[in-house]
């Protein structure tokens, strides 16, 4: 063990082995420049002589540009002293003291480096592997030349395949073992668990002892016999079965053996029995069947009881015990060939690889170790520690036993050498497990050096976020979770910030901490915080967003930017949430994940599709390539297609082109044309998420084609992205793709915002608690406590405790990394999501989940090992005295309450171009089948039937306002739909009778519902103005007493939707019925209707007994009393045919009440109609007779009504 120190990249030692820490931020990059630029001026290095190592291409691209630049600005200092800054004066004074003051030779040094940087040996740690190997390829066992695959997984299906067709399909394989087979394995998973066993070579691996007793087909003919005598006992005697153990009850222990308990598990004996299948069923049901076996009812007869008794209750006895016993000798036969298989599939990849001249990239890094390790080349690390005097290795938290076993054998403290090895990395960083980095090969190797540093100074983030995340990782000395890995705080960096300008009316703190509320003591549900958490996030960006169009937020005098913010996720969901959050508050977005492209929609789909082009004469396999949302084909669509012989072959013999392209040009042309034809491109891009979802399907695309060279018939190409689809690897070919380029909100998986910093962040998610557990499938894997990897394939491991905890100890502490990650990306302001929810269990309300999760554990976890936190209960106080005690004395943290107020969907910007409005599709003309409304009878045959907020109704020439109008009033709210669906919508969420409760309402429906831009000036009254409506219209008498203040939630129905049968009607004869019955239709089309009238009830209430229909209307008939009288309200109940409309209603809502109410009576019961023209109803606006203004009142006649709905029947007037 060794004390770190402040690394100086000046001044510390050049040779040795070194680790050197380096937290988030802290300049990793540019203190390995330091020390390249060191070797190379002090040593007399050649670029090609220092190695220099990272983790992915990308990174190898980006770190060689940036050695380039550092040589570059070094060169042009020393020829330019006077515009030398610290840093190159610094490297200078490091040079004199290493013995070279001859500026002369510095600038020889730096030139021949910057002549020969094309030879500069900075590789992937997989590159360097295939060059070390190049040099000495007879020596390892290898060929001369090698093609490196990407992925290898054709040759390790190809092993499993060898060996399943040996060792199951022509193998005496037992029957049993081969139906169990049957059920999951295949060549395909098997090929999968090869992958997992070729990426860790030096992991122990634990297998089951080998089996002693009967072999499965042995014990499966006993079960048979077993389950036949106990299925004659039952059949003959099963009433009295059950009779006897509840009559035993009181023998029995009472907590196992209820009267539920026996009868459910009566019931699942029978349903077993009934079956004809000795296979024991599965479910809760099924768990209870041991409550009939003696074993259990002698275990739990009470002391000086009688165990009841019966025949039946051995042989169930013996049936569960062999099935027991054959489970447990499935298990074993099954991993007994597993075990076989991957020793002869090990063997056979390995034969086929070298005899075919190939090697995936974990086979390079196989091969080194082994050439170094197994003594066939002594020589070979002196070799190469010849050709490399020294080596950096970059992103070192993220290596493997077998990585770091290479570098320690070529470059490390070994046979009296020194060592020449910088190990730099930062293992509160390391989240990568899932691609097998391995942080305990870390934490050994740092036992191991000589010489430890730490990286002291934050370079990104302002003085506040960096004071407020050394304390929050610092309040629990055991943070981390694991041994050995300690939070060093750091302190701010000399690197200028960039200068935030802040007016807006928002926190302006580095780190805004959100809380998640609790009313009355009461903490949400996991679902309404995680639902509270998105909308609170989109609607601070939205805010962010228009204050900086307002020119009230600036970074370094420029206005914050859509790709300033990021939001910080950990999975693909979360993302898809926040992104449509996002887009209903019009704010662009895209999203920056590292996940594989094959485990996206668009790659089922496109199986799918490619299946049906193999083979366009199969119609299921043709449907379904229809019914993907690349082709758009509804259930409707496809049921009637499957009815059109003549248009189903029409579409076989189209996709039959597609095969044949595809048979000559291959799978890209084809798919090209495909795509052009069947208009493909437009269907996507008009869903939700169509950019994600095209540049998804255009990569595969690109993908299949790439690999047409290699698998070259359709059948192979589809097998190949079956397979891919099954074990999608998210190397960089796969990973999904950014799918736009323009500057908008960057949503990004922590792990791909790793090494990337953002002005703006949003922490959503991290309070969440729910510890989810990968699928581990046939091994499970741990690190023992000398810190070695274990592949762990013995059963009875899934239930060991220690092994269980060591398990999750590993998951949560790489939690917590990832934690560090996100909270460390920002620059200038992070905003963070913490507290405690409610996860009922057992039908109570639990905070275990939440005040147990890892968040939580960082504030309020010191003074305890991480396993005490987990057991300990703690309130919901003691979480949040927590967090207050963690703000304190951080003038740079913010603690708030989570907002709830909905947000504002944003603005163009001021340099949109003019808006562009869809034209309306022209009426389709001529009879047939079709769905019909209100709205599509006035106004067209091709409107689609909607709810009708008034959307029909063009707002009315703009006159002047009195001035005797008060800011308030509603007859300055906005017009048009968009106003008309506003009020809709807040009478829908109101409850008429609590007042108290609108404000929410109001601010939801202005935020769904957001008004005109020429309106922005009055948006400060919009929630006045709805909400003195809204007390003005439900304190208006309709009639003799009858308000909406009394109409409780329980006595409403809003948005009553419905489909009226209607059989075929001439609309000519509706004006006719019209004119007998004295209403005023509008001029109506002249179509046949057949099918469905369809349409929307605004509300339906019962009062008194008596069922009303009312409609709101926010027309804006004048600004006085007198437009809104009965004359008036005429005129627009005409003028727009609102009484064709709740003629429809009227019927609709009778047929249903007449359904649903076996006494109704049309004349007792239904009271009428109500069209409320919300403008003017108000308390004190009467007219002579003192009937309230704004209100069109009506009952139409019983007799009339019947007649209209024998008419739309087709059944006359």
């Amino acid at each position: 063990m060794n004390t770190a120190s402040n690394l100086d990249a000046f001044a510390c030692p050049l040779d040795g082995a070194a680790l050197i820490e380096a937290s988030a931020g802290t300049g990793k990059t540019w203190n390995i420049a330091a020390l390249y630029l060191r070797l190379v001026i002090e040593r007399g290095l050649g670029v090609e002589k220092i190695l220099v190592v990272t983790f992915t291409n990308a990174a190898t691209a980006e770190l060689r540009t940036r050695l380039r630049a550092r040589l570059q600005e070094s060169l042009f200092a020393l020829q330019h002293p006077a515009a030398a800054d610290a840093h190159a004066q610094k490297l200078f004074d490091a040079a004199k003291c290493a013995g070279i003051t001859d500026r002369q030779v510095i600038e020889r040094r730096l030139q021949a480096a910057l002549a020969n940087f094309d030879a500069a040996a900075v590789h992937t740690i997989h590159a360097f592997c295939q060059r070390a190997l190049a040099e000495v390829p007879f020596a390892a066992g290898l060929p001369f030349a090698l093609e490196l695959l990407p992925d290898d997984l054709e040759m390790r299906l190809r092993a499993t395949a060898d060996f399943w067709r040996r060792e199951v399909a022509a193998a005496p394989l037992s029957r049993t073992l081969a139906a169990e087979l049957a059920k999951a394995d295949s060549p395909l998973s098997w090929a999968e668990l090869l992958r997992r066993r070729v990426a860790k070579p030096l992991a122990r691996v634990e297998w089951p002892a080998p089996q002693t007793g009967e072999d499965a087909d042995g014990l499966a003919t006993k079960l048979e016999a077993a389950y036949s005598r106990a299925r004659k006992i039952w059949q003959k005697a099963s009433p009295a079965v059950p009779d006897v153990l509840l009559a035993g009850l009181s023998q029995l222990n009472g907590t196992t053996y209820k009267a539920a308990a026996v009868e459910t598990a009566a019931a699942a004996w029978a349903e077993y029995f009934s079956q004809d299948a000795v296979a024991m069923p599965q479910g809760d049901d099924a768990k209870k069947m041991p409550l009939f076996g003696i074993a259990q009812l002698s275990e739990r007869t009470k002391q000086k009881c009688v165990t009841p008794s019966h025949e039946f209750f051995s042989a169930a006895q013996s049936v569960l015990d062999l099935h027991a016993e054959l489970a447990q000798a499935l298990i074993g036969a099954r991993l007994d060939l597993l075990r076989r298989m991957l020793d002869a599939g090990l063997e056979d990849l390995a034969q086929a690889k070298r005899q075919s001249r190939i090697a995936a990239y974990d086979d390079l890094l196989g091969n080194l170790h082994h050439a170094l390790a197994s003594g066939r080349c002594p020589w070979l690390a002196a070799r190469l520690a010849e050709r490399y005097s020294v080596a950096l290795i970059d992103e070192f938290q993220d290596t493997d036993p077998l990585q770091f076993a290479i570098f320690d054998r070529i470059f490390g403290a070994h046979g009296g050498r020194p060592g020449n090895l910088f190990l730099v990395g930062d293992p509160k960083q390391a989240i990568y497990s899932f691609r097998n980095a391995d942080l305990h090969t870390y934490l050994g190797a740092k036992q191991q050096v000589a010489t430890s540093y730490t990286l002291g100074e934050n370079q990104r983030a302002v003085p506040g976020l960096i004071a407020a995340c050394n304390k929050l990782f610092a309040t629990n000395p055991a943070a981390f979770i694991l041994p050995g890995l300690d939070f060093q705080p750091v302190r701010e960096g000399a690197r200028p910030r960039p200068q935030l300008v802040d007016i807006s009316a928002g926190s302006r703190a580095d780190l805004v901490v959100w809380r998640l509320p609790q009313a009355d003591g009461q903490a949400m549900l996991r679902s309404s915080a995680m639902a509270g958490a998105i909308n609170a996030t989109a609607a601070e960006i939205a805010r962010l967003l228009a204050a900086a169009q307002a020119g009230q937020i600036h970074i370094d005098g420029r206005p914050l930017a859509a790709g300033d913010i990021a939001v910080l996720v950990v999975s693909h969901a979360q993302a898809a949430k926040i992104k449509r959050a996002l887009a209903a508050l019009a704010i662009g977005s895209v999203e920056l994940s590292q996940a594989s492209v094959f485990a996206s929609a668009e790659a089922e789909e496109l199986e799918r599709v490619l299946a049906a082009m193999l083979q366009p004469g199969r119609r299921p396999l043709l449907l379904a390539a229809l019914s993907t949302q690349c082709m758009g084909a509804d259930a409707a669509a496809l049921a009637a297609l499957a009815e059109n012989e003549t248009g189903l072959s029409a579409l076989v013999a189209k996709w039959e082109t597609y095969r044949e392209h595809w048979l000559q040009y291959g799978p890209g042309m084809a798919l090209r044309r495909w795509m052009l034809e069947q208009d493909v491109a437009a269907r996507l891009l008009a869903l939700p998420e169509g950019e994600r979802r095209m540049t998804n399907l255009l990569h595969l695309m690109e993908l299949l084609h790439q690999e047409a060279s290699v698998q070259t018939t359709p059948d192979a190409q589809l097998a190949w992205l079956a397979a891919q689809r099954a074990a999608p690897q998210a190397g960089d070919a796969a990973q999904l793709r950014l799918e736009s380029d323009r500057n908008l909100v960057q949503i990004v998986t922590v792990h791909k915002s790793k090494g990337l910093e953002y002005a703006f962040t949003f922490c959503p998610f991290l309070w969440d608690g729910y510890d989810r557990q990968p699928a581990h499938g046939d091994a499970i894997e741990y690190h023992a406590a000398g810190g070695g990897l274990v592949m762990d394939f013995r059963p009875q491991s899934r239930d060991d405790t220690s092994i269980k905890d060591a398990r999750r100890r590993e998951r949560h502490a790489e939690k917590v990394r990832l934690m560090y990650v996100a909270l460390t990306r920002a620059v200038l302001r992070c905003y963070l999501v913490i507290g405690v929810y409610d996860k009922p269990s057992f039908g109570r309300p639990s905070l275990t989940e939440s005040t147990h999760s890892l968040l939580n554990w960082l504030v309020a976890g010191a003074n305890t090992t991480h396993e005490t936190w987990l057991q300990n209960k703690l309130s919901g106080d003691a979480i949040d005295a927590a967090w207050k005690a963690y703000a304190e004395n951080l003038p740079g943290v913010e603690l708030l309450d989570l907002p709830g107020r909905p947000g504002t969907a944003l603005a163009a910007g001021a340099d949109a171009s003019a808006h562009l409005q869809l034209a309306a599709l022209p009426a389709v003309p001529g009879p047939g089948w079709r769905m019909a409304s209100f709205s599509s009878l006035q106004h067209g045959a091709g409107t689609e039937a909607a709810a009708d907020h008034d959307t029909h109704v063009t707002p009315a020439p703009r006159a002047a306002l009195p001035p005797e109008l008060p800011p308030d009033d509603v007859l300055r709210f906005p017009r048009g739909p968009a106003a008309g669906d506003c009020m809709h919508a807040a009478f829908e969420a109101i409850d008429f009778t609590q007042p108290q409760g609108w404000d929410t309402a109001i601010a939801a429906a202005l935020a769904r519902h957001p008004q005109p831009q020429r309106e922005r000036e009055q948006a400060a009254q919009h929630s006045q103005m709805l909400r003195r409506m809204l007390g003005d219209v439900c304190a208006t008498p309709l009639a003799d007493g009858l308000a909406l203040q009394q109409i409780a939630r329980s006595e409403r129905c809003v948005e009553m939707g419905f489909h009226l049968p209607a059989r075929p009607a001439s609309l000519a004869a509706l004006p006719q019925w019209a004119a007998r019955h004295g209403y005023a239709l509008p001029r109506l089309g002249t179509a046949e209707l057949q099918g469905y009238l369809k349409g929307y009830m605004d509300l339906v209430f019962r009062h008194d007994g008596r069922y009303y229909l009312l409609d709101w209307k926010s027309n804006h008939l004048g600004h006085a009393a007198e437009n809104y009288a009965a004359p008036a309200l005429t005129a627009a109940m005409n003028e727009h045919g609102y009484h064709l409309q709740y003629l429809i209603y009227c019927v609709a809502l009778l047929r249903h009440l007449a359904r649903r109410l076996p006494d109704f009576n049309v004349e007792r019961d239904f009271g009428g109609v109500f069209y409320l023209f919300v403008r003017g109803v108000r308390p004190h606006w009467k007219d002579g007779a003192g009937r309230p203004l704004g209100v069109y009142a009506h009952r139409p006649d019983a007799q009339a009504l019947a007649s209209l709905d024998q008419l739309l029947t087709g059944d006359g007037a």
